[in-house]
């Protein structure tokens, strides 16, 4: 023999445990009539009466008595698994709150970040962009992604690539640089963040440095690039991450070489954090797409 619908038997509890169709009615959302044709239906399927039908309520029969208790608990086992299992579902779902220096982000990452949605429906990003010094518990961050030379004490830090660099301009200042030394009478672009930067890349080119015929600071790589499109100056900067400038010929790569930085690409977060699920999996995520990117061999840790 088949089991009565879970409907019917739903309906039936609400009705005898609020002993009135009406009441149960309003606690199902359906209409009184609704109520009655259930319990019809699960009465025609038993063969028996389970209310007699008074003027103004219902009372259980003495078969309705006897089935009501089972009823009851069979309920319940289902609504108390239902409940477990979407408290599990939900608690399945992770949010991950990341700030990523933004020129390896908006360059690199974020058009790759489809495909950790796609393995990862459960984990709900948050990302932000900043190239300051996060406060992990004022800002409720879980981990960032920081351009610098690390370690940083307290944190966990995870050599993403190793950056590379390279004096790039417009096509238009390209015919007044033949040298390196020429550089020293063009306007430099500079970042704030590491003032250095020439210095060194300079030392690199067995040159001493000195300073420039004209510079112009800015607040991160973003601000070099545009002022770079634009013909201000000559930038430092990454040319794998530039790579559709150079291809598109609105910039063009000096020297045809470039020059590993004193500095690199971190995943870092607090000591404390690295037991936590949500940044394993986008760690684990992050390390494999940079392994698996052609254009990343060279900048992978050695």
């Amino acid at each position: 023999m088949s089991l009565p619908s879970l409907n019917s038997l739903r309906t039936f509890e609400s009705a005898a445990r609020l002993k009135s169709f009406a009441l149960a009615a309003e606690e199902l959302y359906v209409s009184p009539s609704a109520v009655s044709h259930q319990i019809r239906l699960l009465e025609r399927r038993l063969g028996v009466s389970l209310f007699v039908r008074l003027d103004r309520k219902v009372e259980l029969s003495a078969a309705g008595e006897r089935y009501y208790p089972q009823v009851k608990l069979g309920v319940a086992t289902l609504q108390k698994a239902t409940e477990q299992l979407l408290h599990e579902k939900k608690a399945e779902k992770m949010t991950l709150k990341i700030s990523a220096v933004p020129f390896f982000a908006t360059r690199w990452l974020f058009p790759k970040l489809d495909d950790f949605r796609r393995l990862h429906p459960q984990c709900q990003l948050k990302m932000q962009t900043s190239t300051t010094a996060s406060n992990f518990t004022q800002e409720n961050l879980d981990l960032v992604i920081r351009r610098g030379i690390g370690p940083w004490t307290g944190m966990v830090s995870k050599l993403l690539c190793q950056e590379r660099l390279a004096a790039v301009c417009s096509p238009a200042m390209r015919n007044s640089i033949e040298q390196v030394s020429d550089l020293f009478e063009q306007p430099l672009l500079f970042n704030v963040e590491v003032m250095n930067e020439w210095r060194e890349w300079f030392e690199t080119q067995q040159l001493t440095y000195k300073e420039p015929a004209s510079s112009f600071e800015f607040q991160n790589t973003s601000q070099i690039l545009d002022a770079c499109l634009s013909g201000a100056g000559v930038a430092l900067i990454d040319p794998l991450l530039i790579k559709q400038q150079l291809l598109q010929g609105e910039l063009v790569e000096l020297f045809n070489t470039s020059v590993k930085s004193r500095r690199s690409y971190f995943v870092v977060y607090p000591e404390r954090q690295q037991q936590q699920r949500n940044i394993a999996i986008f760690e684990q995520w992050i390390m494999k797409t940079i392994a698996d990117d052609p254009l990343m061999i060279e900048r992978l840790p050695s």
